[in-house]
């Protein structure tokens, strides 16, 4: 009987309609993402990491195949109203039951498979690089099939089904494939997974949790091959082991068990409900009356009374819907996380933000859309369809009310989805500032909820409400529009660029506490007129053919839209025509009249035109400033400043210059160069040549001016120049002299698409690092920098002078000595504190509401100072100027000479109150005061290695100040941070790591493994020789107006105070890419006579080598190591004694035994406890008894 009842189902799925329809959505699905040529740099577009990534992200799709298949399954019988009837069939209950769920299992895997087939098709079959398309091996398929999709839709299925089993209910199966799915994201963002990373990286605890947590595998998959390179993720296989493997076993005997529980309650019959005794009513005799009709009441007041009686209805069978409360508690639940993760338990490094309201508000908007536009997909179909749905559309439609009260009640319904989804955030977010005693509620940003995100999901519910109304049923019509909204969110890829005719689109205006709103306002404005118009538009064609009676067909519905219009419905779709082409000219002539508009394609052919014509000139001799006299005159209410410029350029070749190239960053008004002359200007690409009527000779020097205007124009926005808080660099304005190869196109494919040549590879070699003369010094710098009278202009250099004129401020800076050219002003409406620390002039400059952390960074400022004055020399400046820059700024502060830059939400905003707490005020203050001497006082010659005296040597600096402020556990933290950043960065690298040396703007080298390694260092020569070599190097270039200084240089100076026999590990740390696997295996202790602790402890060490080829090799291990024995976790330790023992030890083998001797009852003891050793897995490193 199975067997006929199994070839029935699987008969009967392949008549349906939906399994072709499925097989080829998804393979043309496929074919689409395999021909995107999604991938991270250096990583094959069809490697198996890239296979497993896009398989597992897809199969979240999966949910509603299966959804679609079990209701068929189940329910048909019910619809078809054959339950009596098999189930009084000789159908015996495990041959039904069975037989149902395999085809809904293997269907849907049959309907998902195509995906990878179109994925194959999409790498080989496209125009994709293929120099990053591996060779095709099955396996690279296979396997994520295997371990993917068939467990997936295993565990969906039998969710899924279970639930269609038991509730024989297409709503609640509708439910369950959503829960599912929505319960992944919400799982993701409370775990912090992988695929939802927030801004802070998930620890290895949660990390694990959410790996065996995560029904579909992804967050296992992401634990596995986090710190896969590049070079592993193109030739690794998914090993099927560790907590990838436990996941997939868990979960699937989570469904078995599920499946088995669902069979046990499953009934196999239709149970038929008691019939309710009628109770018996007394006649009485009644009096025969004649019958009189009501006089019905149809004026306005009726209408209204209707219309809010229906809206009531609306609301409260919504209300009362099951997803609707799935939806709304999932929510809720992720508004919690998010404002929980942030303001209570902490972001980065575990510190907390103040809660001020607009902090609040960007945390809960990215989840808003995606949760409103669920809720609008769903419901606007549902809602318009309910009456047919429940056949009582015959009965509504009777009654005595107009049209547009029922299709305003349903309209209004829709509207107030997203509303409720924003009050109800808005109320969590006052819940939790006042749990934080924090009052000042600022209303009107979260009234600005409602226009900014709101008014945007209000066009997309009108977009949605008219497409219900044209749809045929209300799957077609969810289908329909979720189908638009994908395309919305992807209307770049399909080429539509312009804000114009992408659906819905409306820029993001964000909100500083110190600059208040920002953004592209006026774009905002006109775009939201544009697209309401559109949406109003849509609600009255929607309005015309709304239908009362029997469904409509397509033509029928078509002649309702174009006969039979009132006088006022003309007036009313003449006037929201008008409006909509008349704010879609204004938005037009704003972005592409006033202002240039580009589309990618324009910018990429304005690249290779600039290539294919100016290239000639890239081997010019550029001279470079040795002397910059500038007047800034910014604008703040207007957004605008000008610049008049004074520079004398020097020859610095061996060469005698007789031409200049020149490309401007923005339009000059005036350019001169000192005996020369203008032979060349080309306006289209801002180019500039000048020909010396005599050759500018070696050494020779010349005076070049400029002068520009920067404002705003049309939808322009430009960050730098903003009402408070302007922060305008020397590279926003600075023209470029010579030809500028970050200009030229990158991509290799694209250029090979325009028949450019293949770009030259720098040499990075030891010879080049040292012979490369590279042209540039340091500056004599004055200026003079105005701004209005409300505001404070900031700049290096000393004050010599301030005064006002015309209702400005006028401040005159000018430096004692050369300083590096990375010159910035500043404008705001500061409030400052200034005080004298041993002859510098301490002074900061902030917001008068963000004046909580300023005695905090004070005190670090000075503890930086007295360290790196009594370790690497004096401080080249007399003051310290600390300047707030408001939130949108993305870095979290820059050191220009003798002024810093910090942005209010990375730095003033920060809640380090708790002493428990990490101190990131004081970690970013030391790390921008250290780049004073890294950087300014010391500054590399910029070629490979040279980010190492940057940011290494401040980040090391941070440490050792921290260190003496608040102990190991700062350097744990620290250690740590740079651990997984290290790990994470080269995990998504483009190229083959360098060694350390070599180090060449990798972010995740230079920030990340310089720190271990100097920390390394550290431990093996001693903190005192390590700050002698800095020492001595700031000494000896301290008053080079050259930058001449190398890696190569500063290796020679450790080489000359360390051992010799030290040098071969030290090689290691620098010149070779160097990673390790330390593990505490076992240990133990025992109390002695004397009192004393006996720890024996097993120690397994592993080191390897990343070769030139990405290859990862294991090599021999000898070298020494320190090993701590601790009373409290490495993490909490504060003072030296609860530290029991922390010495290096020898680790010359794989497996080492070391006993320790120590006083006090051990409770902890770690290898590497604080972050010497690139180590991949640092849980294993620490064991507690």
């Amino acid at each position: 009987m199975f067997k006929q009842l199994f070839n029935f189902e699987v008969f009967y799925q392949l008549k349906q309609r939906a399994f072709p329809i499925f097989a080829i959505l998804f393979l043309a699905l496929g074919i689409f993402v395999g021909r995107q040529g999604f991938a991270p740099k250096g990583v094959d577009f069809n490697s198996v990491y890239q296979v497993y990534f896009h398989t597992g992200l897809f199969t979240l799709g999966s949910v509603f195949i299966i959804m679609f298949f079990a209701i068929s399954a189940i329910l048909r019988d019910k619809q078809y109203n054959m339950e009596s009837l098999i189930f009084s069939s000789s159908v015996k209950k495990k041959h039904y039951f069975w037989s149902r769920f395999l085809g809904t299992f293997i269907f849907s895997v049959l309907a998902f498979s195509p995906f990878l087939i179109g994925y194959v098709f999409g790498n080989y079959f496209s125009n994709l690089d293929p120099e990053r398309l591996s060779d095709f091996q099955l396996l690279t398929y296979l396997q994520p099939w295997l371990y993917i999709v068939l467990p997936n839709i295993f565990v969906c299925s039998t969710i899924v089904f279970s639930v269609s089993t038991l509730t024989k209910n297409s709503t609640a199966t509708y439910v369950s494939a959503v829960f599912v799915y929505m319960l992944y994201f919400v799982c993701s963002i409370f775990l912090n997974s992988p695929l939802l990373a927030q801004s802070v990286p998930a620890s290895p605890e949660s990390m694990a949790i959410a790996a065996v947590t995560d029904l579909f595998g992804i967050a296992a998959f992401f634990e596995q091959t986090q710190y896969w390179t590049p070079f592993q993720k193109n030739t690794q296989l998914l090993s099927f082991s560790g907590l990838f493997l436990i996941n997939r076993l868990v979960w699937i005997l989570i469904s078995i068990g599920i499946l088995l529980s669902t069979y046990r309650v499953f009934s196999f019959r239709k149970i038929n409900k008691k019939a309710k005794t009628e109770k018996k009513v007394k006649k009485d005799s009644t009096r025969l009356v004649y019958y009189k009709p009501l006089l019905a009441i149809y004026n306005f007041k009726a209408q209204q009374l209707a219309f809010l009686s229906l809206l009531k209805l609306e609301l409260k069978n919504v209300f009362k819907s099951l997803p609707f409360i799935a939806v709304l508690i999932m929510w809720l639940f992720i508004v919690f996380s998010e404002l929980y993760s942030t303001v209570v338990s902490g972001g980065e490094y575990g510190v907390n933000t103040y809660p001020f309201t607009n902090q609040l508000i960007d945390l809960i908007v990215n989840p808003l859309t995606l949760f409103s536009l669920i809720l609008i997909i769903f419901y606007s179909s549902e809602i318009v369809w309910k009456e047919r749905s429940l056949n009582f559309n015959l009965v509504v439609d009777a009654l005595p009310t107009k049209n547009s009260v029922f299709f305003l009640s349903k309209f209004s319904t829709i509207l107030l989805l997203p509303v409720i989804l924003i009050t109800t955030g808005i109320l969590m977010c006052i819940i939790f500032q006042v749990s934080l005693n924090y009052t000042n509620f600022e209303f009107y940003l979260y009234a600005s909820l409602y226009y900014h995100y709101g008014l945007q999901l209000a066009v997309f519910s009108m977009i949605a409400l008219f497409v219900s109304s044209l749809a045929k049923n209300k799957y077609m019509g969810m289908g329909m529009f979720g189908l638009i909204v994908l395309l919305s969110l992807k209307s770049n890829v399909l080429g539509l660029e312009h804000p114009l005719t992408s659906l819905g689109f409306l820029p993001r205006v964000s909100y500083s506490n110190m600059n208040g709103f920002y953004g592209r306002s006026n774009l905002f404005n006109h775009l939201a007129l544009y697209w309401l118009a559109f949406g109003l538009l849509l609600i009255a064609l929607s309005f015309k053919i709304w239908n009362r009676g029997e469904v409509a067909n397509f033509s029928v519905k078509l002649k309702l839209l174009i006969t039979n219009w009132s006088k006022i419905q003309k007036m009313s779709l003449s006037f929201l025509i008008i409006s909509f082409i008349g704010f879609g000219s204004l938005v037009f002539y704003n972005m592409n009249i006033v202002s240039d508009y580009e589309t990618i394609s324009d910018r990429l052919d304005f690249r290779e035109q600039y290539e294919r014509q100016f290239k000639q000139f890239e081997s010019l001799e550029r001279p470079y400033p040795i002397s910059r006299k500038i007047e800034v005159a910014i604008f703040p209410k207007e957004r605008r400043y000008t610049v008049k410029a004074n520079y004398i350029l020097k020859n610095g070749s061996e060469q005698p210059l007789s031409e200049i190239f020149i490309t401007e960053r923005i339009p000059l008004k005036t350019i001169t160069i000192e005996n020369a002359t203008l032979i060349k200007q080309d306006t289209d690409f801002g180019i500039y040549r000048f020909k010396f009527k005599e050759a500018l000779q070696p050494n020779d020097a010349v005076v070049y001016n400029f002068e520009l205007k920067n404002e705003i124009k049309g939808y322009e926005e430009n960050r730098a120049i903003v009402r408070n808080g302007t922060y305008i660099t020397h590279n926003d304005f600075e023209p470029m002299l010579g030809y500028s190869p970050g200009l030229e196109i990158i991509d290799r494919v694209e250029r090979e698409k325009r028949n450019l040549p293949k770009r030259i590879e720098e040499n990075i070699s030891d010879s080049h690092i040292e012979l490369e003369d590279f042209k540039n010094e340091r500056i004599h710098f004055e200026t003079i920098v105005s701004t209005d009278s409300d505001q404070t202009a900031l700049s290096s250099g000393n004050l010599i002078n301030k005064w006002s004129e015309n209702d400005r401020n006028f401040y005159h800076y000018k430096s004692k000595e050369r300083v590096m050219p990375m010159i910035a002003y500043f404008s705001a409406k500061y409030v400052s504190k200034k005080i004298n620390y041993k002859g510098v002039s301490i002074e900061q400059y902030f917001d008068e509401n963000h004046s909580f952390n300023i005695e905090e960074i004070e005190h670090s400022i000075k503890q930086t100072l007295d360290y790196c004055q009594e370790n690497f020399g004096a401080y080249q400046f007399d003051h310290v100027r600390i300047a707030e820059l408001p939130s949108h700024w993305s870095f979290g502060g820059f050191a220009h000479p003798g002024v810093i830059s910090m942005v209010e939400d990375r730095l003033y905003l920060s809640n380090v109150n708790n002493p428990n707490t990490f101190n990131l005020v004081a970690k970013r203050t030391i790390h921008e005061v250290g780049h004073q001497w890294w950087g300014h006082t010391l500054s590399a010659k910029p070629v490979a290695g040279g980010s190492l005296f940057i940011e290494g040597f401040a980040k090391y600096t941070e440490a050792v100040v921290m260190e003496k402020m608040y102990g190991k556990r700062a350097i744990y933290e620290l250690s740590e941070n740079a651990r997984s950043r290290y790990f994470l960065g080269r995990s998504y690298a483009r190229d083959i790591e360098p060694p350390v040396y070599k180090v060449l703007g990798q972010s995740y080298i230079s920030y990340g493994k310089a720190l271990t390694v100097m920390l390394a260092l550290r431990d093996l020569i001693g903190e005192k020789n390590v700050n002698l070599v800095l020492k001595t190097l700031t000494d000896k270039h301290r008053n080079s107006n050259k930058l001449k200084v190398t890696s190569i240089d500063f290796l020679k100076e450790i080489y000359a105070v360390a051992p010799i026999k030290q040098h071969k590990l030290i090689n290691d740390w620098f010149k070779k890419v160097i990673t390790y696997d330390l593990v505490i295996d076992d240990s133990s202790y025992q109390e002695l006579a004397n009192g004393t602790y006996e720890v024996t402890v097993k120690v397994n060490a592993k080191r390897f080598e990343t070769l030139d080829t990405g290859e990862i090799k294991q090599i021999s291990i000898n070298e020494p190591i320190k090993i701590g024995v601790f009373n409290t976790h490495p993490s909490s330790v504060r003072e030296n004694n609860q530290i029991l023992h922390y010495q290096s030890s020898t680790i010359d083998d794989e497996i080492s035994e070391i006993k320790i001797i120590v006083k006090e009852k051990p409770v902890y003891i770690a290898i590497d406890p604080y972050g010497t050793r690139s180590d991949e897995n640092i849980v294993d490193n620490i064991f507690e008894y």
